[in-house]
């Protein structure tokens, strides 16, 4: 059996080639994505390692709150130094110094990007025991006007040896002369951020403040292990946390592979849709051959063949299957990888450079998921073979017509109900996450009852398309009469389809809320951004001095964020100026004094602080990293939450618990010619009215769709790849009829239309399908984000337009070699096929 299985292969491979492919998409996608991110993790972890493998111990403050990476802590006195450098085994201890510093380059432009990379600032610490920064070109900086760079960041900036350069800090902008150019290790950079290094009081003055700094690094004499010389410092600096340089590697680690953790999802997304609509194409291609093979099994098992046999002998066909795509699979993922990399390289996607990483698991594992994937989708189709009767072999060739079964449509109405009514418990309150579950178990029961609906729906189309002549009437018939097959070719393009207009209706609905929030909320006139983000960058807290100080600017607002834990949940904290935020936001009802936020209060929404219980005067914790501080409510207000947040601030709180914290944010009122100008000597801000700061957030929004669009044409691909693969297969049945038609005058030409209109058919129905599901939950997903200020549902009618036409015009596409095969048939062969 296993013989006459790869024989039916071998006969059949022509028709197996784009099952094959199918597999090959799946797996190639899945595993490009581990590879990339296996690669890039592999090239942070390289430097995470680097950097910290000549310490041996670190003393630090200790901090309630997770940082991310190059997020910086609560900082420390210098003098600890003195007596961390009198502990026993102790053979070195260097000052670390660590905050924000960006290169302006010789032509202007910053170095780097806020929003892709951190820009770091470092002392320059000069022991290469501790210091993984090296001297490549120049020299160390001796004083306070000399800094030494990345190589990375000299070749992005086209800096060298000698040149004056403008450094971004805390502080204003400020000339320093590059006296050398240093590598980190063996990389040009640091994981792909910029690096700025400093002598110890420039650092201390730039990025943190005098006699201040953020940690003390320990090199340990030979002999003493990690966890002896932290005993033995800890016992020194009550207070202080000490840990091991392993501990250090370990936390570096973790942060940057929570930062990279979303990125690998978002590609594992589109990789598992990829592999699912694959599934259906599988699906189809095997009920389709075990129906038409059914005399040949019959046969089989009249032979003395067994059920199990013939369904192992499916079984092995796919088994088969599966293997060629993922092997396939496999050596495309790795050319992928590096497309993938290049590819978000060329949007300005910063990411940390190093060889290519194949880790075995990965590989096992996307070869594993494309097989496992194979065989389950054959399963079914293979039972069906080992159920065939050996009395099936005097008959005519069996067809699968059935399709539209009471079981069937009690089952779907079942599946879709729960679905729907799940979601709609969503949106009752219950939370996103179960208008997403119910989402997809309602596009399941949409998909069992495909067959049930694949008639009428193809019937209302068939009204006009049946108007087209003879050969528009036949489409319209050969897609009706085996409702199943059409509802599983077409399965596929639902989903595609469903996806795309889901997130075209999303990103509508998202940028006509926006528009409005701002046209709403906002009442300034000008927003000055910096590309920070997560407390991470920002800009100098002198633009707004400056800003306050121009008569023709009326009203300057700072804006500051920083990871924090309130009332022990790990969040974002915003800091406003709170005497003229309700000057460029509209607050709505406020109760309390938010100009009298001070350093210890805080404004909450009044729906956050109904549902935490919190009333003006109630204290609340709020843990900065700096420590753990009580703040006060002083103030409610019931607009402009998706500006300010639940929460937030005044900008004296980050002063007295977060100095040194800069501003991310301006939003101010005034003359735009000022502003701009004063804006013009922070080359890292961007000063956008409001039409320009609506463009600018559209402009993102339509890069990422941009990205969405292009991964989920391959599963769009697929799903048309089954079109063509079904009609293929439905010709080779159908060879005895297509000859009749062309022995009464049918015409080649005509003959062509006939399978067209057929494939335009079943895209047209899977569209439709695609269309419905897509809208519905789109709508869903809108209402439920109704409270984050996405309240407005747009419906896209000239994007689906443009959707709907494509899926017609690939639709006829798919049917280009079908028809053109189905064209070529012999006359007479055809009449004397079985």
């Amino acid at each position: 059996m296993f013989e006459l299985a790869l024989k039916e292969l071998v006969a059949r491979r022509r028709r197996m080639l784009s099952t094959v492919f199918a597999v090959l998409l799946g797996v190639s996608l899945m595993a490009g994505t581990l590879i990339i991110t296996d690669t890039l993790m592999a090239a942070g972890d390289s430097v995470m390692e680097e950097g910290r493998a000549g310490i041996d111990a670190m003393v630090r403050a200790h901090s309630d709150v997770d940082l991310s990476f190059g997020q910086v802590g609560e900082r420390i006195d210098a003098s600890v130094i003195d007596g961390v450098r009198q502990v026993p085994g102790v053979a070195r201890a260097e000052i670390l110094v660590t905050g924000y510093a960006q290169i302006v380059g010789t032509n202007g432009e910053v170095v780097g990007d806020q929003e892709q990379s951190p820009a770091f600032g470092f002392n320059w610490v000069g022991d290469s025991s501790i210091d993984p920064f090296r001297i490549a070109e120049g020299r160390a900086p001796e004083s306070d006007d000399e800094i030494v760079i990345d190589r990375g960041s000299a070749r992005t900036g086209d800096v060298h040896v000698g040149d004056r350069v403008t450094v971004l800090t805390q502080q204003s902008p400020t000339t320093f002369t590059v006296a050398g150019i240093a590598t980190f290790g063996d990389h040009d950079s640091l994981a792909g951020a910029t690096a700025v290094l400093f002598t110890d009081d420039a650092a201390q003055q730039y990025l943190s403040s005098p006699g201040r700094v953020d940690a003390i690094a320990v090199k340990a004499v030979d002999g003493v292990s990690q966890d002896e010389i932290v005993e033995r410092i800890s016992a020194t600096v009550p207070g202080l946390e000490v840990v091991t340089g392993a501990t250090l590697i370990a936390e570096d680690k973790a942060a940057f592979h929570d930062e990279m953790g979303p990125f690998r999802l978002f590609l594992l997304v589109f990789a598992f849709v990829a592999v699912f609509v694959g599934a259906f194409m599988i699906n189809n291609t095997f009920s389709i051959t075990v129906a038409q093979r059914t005399q040949q099994l019959a046969m089989v098992r009249a032979l003395g063949a067994s059920r199990r046999q013939v369904l192992w002998s499916v079984m092995a066909e796919a088994v088969a299957i599966g293997i060629a795509g993922a092997g396939l699979g496999l050596a495309v993922g790795v050319g992928l990888a590096a497309g993938l990399r290049a590819a978000f390289e060329a949007i300005g996607v910063d990411l940390p450079e190093g060889p290519m990483v194949i880790l075995p698991a990965s590989l096992a594992i996307s070869a594993g998921i494309g097989l496992a994937i194979t065989v389950l989708s054959a399963w079914m189709p293979a039972r069906r073979a080992g159920r065939v009767p050996p009395v099936a072999a005097m008959r005519a060739l069996a067809v699968d017509h059935s399709g539209t079964s009471r079981r069937r449509i009690v089952i779907g109405a079942a599946i879709t109900t729960i679905g729907c009514a799940t979601l709609l418990a969503g949106l009752g309150g219950g939370g996103i996450e179960l208008v997403g579950l119910g989402a997809v178990v309602a596009l399941g029961g949409v998909a069992v009852l495909g067959p049930v609906l694949a008639r009428p729906v193809i019937g209302a189309f068939g009204v006009i398309v049946g108007r087209l002549g003879i050969t528009g009437d036949m489409s319209v018939r050969n897609a009706r009469r085996n409702a199943k097959r059409t509802a599983r070719t077409a399965s596929s393009l639902m989903i595609g389809v469903a996806l795309v207009t889901f997130i075209a209706v999303l990103a509508a609905s998202v940028k006509t809320s926006f528009s409005g929030s701002l046209e709403d909320n906002f009442t300034g006139t000008h927003i000055v951004e910096s590309g920070g983000y997560d407390g991470r960058g920002g800009f100098s807290l002198a633009l707004a001095d400056e800003m306050n100080a121009a008569s023709d600017v009326q009203v300057v607002t700072e804006s500051r964020m920083a990871p924090a834990v309130v009332e022990g949940s790990n969040t974002l904290v915003n800091g406003f100026t709170g005497s003229t935020i309700g000057q460029v936001f509209d607050l709505g009802d406020v109760t309390g004094d938010i100009a009298g936020l001070g350093d210890d209060g805080i404004a909450v929404d009044v729906e956050y602080a109904a549902d935490h219980d919190w009333e003006i005067g109630t204290p609340v914790d709020v843990s900065f990293a700096t420590g753990t501080h009580t703040l006060v409510v002083e103030a409610t207000f019931d607009e402009s939450a998706e500006w300010v947040g639940s929460y937030f601030v005044d900008v004296a709180a980050f002063d007295r618990y977060l100095p040194g914290q800069m501003d991310f944010r301006i939003y101010a009122s005034g003359d735009d010619t000022t502003i701009r100008e004063l804006a013009k000597a922070y080359p890292t801000t961007t000063p956008l009215d409001k039409a320009e700061f609506l463009d600018k957030v559209n402009g993102e929004l339509d890069t990422v769709l941009g990205v969405v669009y292009a991964l989920l044409a391959l599963a769009v691909l697929i799903a048309l790849l089954g079109i063509a693969n079904t009609l293929s297969l439905s010709i080779h049945e159908r060879t005895r009829e297509l000859g009749l038609l062309r022995a009464v005058g049918m015409t080649r030409r005509q003959l062509r239309r006939v399978v067209r209109g057929e494939s335009v058919m079943i895209a047209l129905f899977g569209t439709a399908l695609g269309f419905g599901i897509g809208s519905f939950f789109g709508w869903a997903v809108v209402r439920a984000l109704a409270d984050q200020g996405f309240d407005e549902f747009t419906y896209p009618i000239g994007n689906l337009t443009v959707i709907t036409s494509i899926a017609c015009f690939a639709g006829a596409v798919a049917a280009i070699v079908p028809a053109r095969r189905a064209a070529r048939l012999d006359v007479l062969d055809a009449l004397v096929a079985t």
